[in-house]
Parts: C-alpha cells; sequence; structure tokens
C-alpha cells in the first residue's frame, strides 16, 4: 500500500489540475458569451428603468433634471427615492453570473420566472428601445444567488437562464425591483437649504405651544422670532441654527397611511394638532398639517401618565395627501413652539398630555 501512495497523490493532484483548468475554460466561456452579460456598462447613460411583475404592476422610473437632489420621476407623476434609485443603478453595474443553472433546475427556473418573475427594461438616453432587458426570477436555495435570464436587442432573448450576483453582497437581488408606486414615491418634504428659506411658522391646534414665525432675512442676516401679528419674540438662541438646519431634511414615513378612504377624508375634515409653513424665496410654501394617531399600546409619559394617542407616530396631511409621520423627526423641530418660546395655551383645545380629541 506503501509503494502505491506516490501514485495515488499524483492522480489526485492531476484530477485537481484538470478540474481547476476545465473551471477556468468555462468561466472564459462565460465571459464571452453575451447571454450571461448582465452588467450594465456606463449607468450615467441609463435614463430610464421599467420594472413589470407579473400582476400587471408597473415602476416607470425616469431621470430628471428637475430636482436640485437629482431626483428620478416615477410613473411620471412623482419624484422617487433617491437611495432606491442609487441602489438601482449599483446593481445594474455590478450584477454579474456566479454559475449557471444546472440542466436539471432550468425547467423549473424558467417557469418561476414566467409565472412569478419580474421584467426590467433598461433604457440609455435617445435610444427608444432597451438596452438590455433582465427577466428576474427567484432566489436559489441557498438565497445567496437570483435566478435570471437575459435579452439584448441585437441577439434576442438568451437561451438558457444564470444564477447572478453581487461581489461583495450576499444574498438575493430581486426585492431591489419591486413595483409598488407608493414604495417608490420620494418621502421628502422639506429639503430645501437654509439660505433658500424666507419664513417658518407654526401654529399650535391640538397640543401646548405658542404660535410664532421665524423670519430668515436675505445675504446673511441674523434670524428674528415674531407672533403672527408681527409681535417681535425674543426667543432666539444658539439652538436656533440646529433647528433650521433641521428643515433640509424632514420626511415622513410613508405614504401609506393604512387608513380607509373614508378615514382620510374624516381626517382632512378635523382639526389638526399642528400646521407648520414653510415659505422659500420665490414665493414657494409648502405646508403639513399634523394629526394625533390614537395609540395602539398604552404609553406612559414622562408623569407616568398613559398617553391618549400613539407616542411613536402620527398621521400628516400634505398637498392633500395623507401619510404616516414619526414622531421623532417632528418632535425636536416642535420643541421650539412648544418649549423655547414658553407657551400659552389661550385658545388651545388641548395638550401634549392630556389631549384626547383624536381623529
Amino acid at each position: 500500500m506503501n509503494k502505491l501512495m506516490p501514485y495515488l497523490l499524483a492522480i489526485a493532484v492531476l484530477s485537481a489540475l484538470a478540474l481547476w483548468l476545465r473551471g477556468t475554460d468555462n468561466t472564459g466561456e462565460l465571459s464571452n458569451d453575451w447571454q450571461s452579460v448582465f452588467a450594465i456598462e456606463d449607468s450615467s447613460k441609463i435614463d430610464r428603468i421599467r420594472i413589470a411583475d407579473v400582476q400587471g404592476r408597473v415602476a416607470d422610473l425616469t431621470r430628471s433634471n428637475a430636482h436640485h437632489l437629482g431626483l428620478w420621476r416615477i410613473n411620471n407623476a412623482f419624484f422617487a427615492r433617491k437611495d432606491a434609485t442609487d441602489l438601482l443603478l449599483k446593481t445594474a453595474v455590478r450584477t454579474m453570473v456566479k454559475q449557471p443553472v444546472t440542466p436539471q433546475a432550468e425547467p423549473g427556473v424558467l417557469k418561476m420566472i414566467a409565472t412569478a418573475g419580474k421584467r426590467v427594461d433598461f433604457f440609455e438616453r435617445g435610444i427608444q428601445k432597451p438596452v438590455k432587458t433582465w427577466f428576474i426570477g427567484t432566489p436559489t436555495q441557498s438565497h445567496t444567488g437570483t435566478n435570471m435570464l437575459l435579452e439584448v436587442p441585437d441577439h434576442g432573448r438568451a437561451t438558457s437562464p444564470f444564477v447572478t450576483h453581487m461581489e461583495g453582497f450576499t444574498g438575493f437581488l430581486s426585492t431591489r425591483f419591486f413595483t409598488d408606486e407608493l414604495d417608490w414615491r420620494y418621502t421628502g418634504v422639506y429639503n430645501k437649504p437654509v439660505s433658500e428659506i424666507a419664513a417658518i411658522t407654526a401654529i399650535p391646534q391640538q397640543d401646548i405651544g405658542q404660535a410664532a414665525r421665524i423670519v430668515l432675512p436675505e445675504e446673511g442676516g441674523k434670524p428674528w422670532v415674531e407672533s403672527l401679528s408681527g409681535e417681535p419674540l425674543d426667543a432666539l438662541s444658539e439652538h436656533t441654527e440646529t433647528l433650521l438646519r433641521r428643515f433640509e431634511k424632514v420626511h415622513v414615513e410613508t405614504w401609506m397611511s393604512h387608513l380607509t378612504s373614508a378615514g382620510e377624508d374624516s381626517l382632512r375634515a378635523s382639526t389638526p394638532a399642528w400646521s407648520i409653513t414653510v415659505d422659500y424665496r420665490g414665493g414657494e410654501s409648502r405646508s403639513i398639517d399634523l394629526f394625533w394617531k390614537p395609540k395602539i399600546q398604552e404609553i406612559p409619559d414622562g408623569t407616568g401618565a398613559i398617553l391618549p394617542f400613539d407616542g411613536s407616530r402620527m398621521y400628516a396631511v400634505y398637498e392633500g395627501e395623507v401619510a404616516l409621520i414619526q414622531t421623532f423627526v417632528f418632535d425636536p423641530i416642535l420643541k421650539f413652539w412648544r418649549v423655547q418660546l414658553g407657551f400659552n395655551t389661550s385658545g388651545l383645545n388641548g395638550s401634549l398630555s392630556t389631549n384626547t380629541n383624536t381623529p
């Protein structure tokens, strides 16, 4: 047996070398096969991405030059979330083949693509037809790859699907290509630089606080605070700049309110807890109304009393549309009118700890 060991080792080494060379040859073959080249070479040329699912839902994303943050548009109706479009472009550039789908698995993979997959068309500027189309199927059993099929105008549709992935990322890619318009919609309400803000007005109607306006003069002048009638109020402090900076990035949580149509109509007709208006230089004005949201569990306030409303979320109405907001976004803003100004409860219908007039 000992005499055979050198021969067995030699055979093992040669077998391993043959397998390695075969793998290298396959990799080279794949890289030269158009059917496996999913990646978009230059994402800056892409100005439209159309995602469609088998239920008939479509997310049609188009690059726009009309927004100072470079936001795309979704279905030509709203601006789209920048984080989501940036992720799509990153995915388009970095997606590569991990391995071919085995012949045994191929029929099932193609069936899943046809019955539960998504079609993603990538368009370049000035070209009417998509430069590449991905047919995205289900993840692999290990959830480390995604089954896809490619279509290219000059070649047609590929005959075989592949397992794709992204280097440096563990997981599957299909969840990045969603079709619900509300999921895509940009959540920003106030997003312009402080230098473009002319005034900020907040009015408490179902909460403690004092109605007042912060006025920002042009060319770097010192801001001042005044009542709604124009009476000067001494309320500025070292925290004012932090407050103003918050108005450069104020977002709702989601445009899905989870209310019925009748519930949304009732909310719009009710009295808000707060009304906030930001006036910009040039005449643009944006207003948002905040409403208490009924509690879903017992949450104590700072005194131990149970809050009569949801402590983490509120409803909002912005440009007539109902959204959900998170209180941790708005509480630091409203603190100025609630605490720093002091407050006059005259004319108010409730307070932070006792209001029960929920919509």
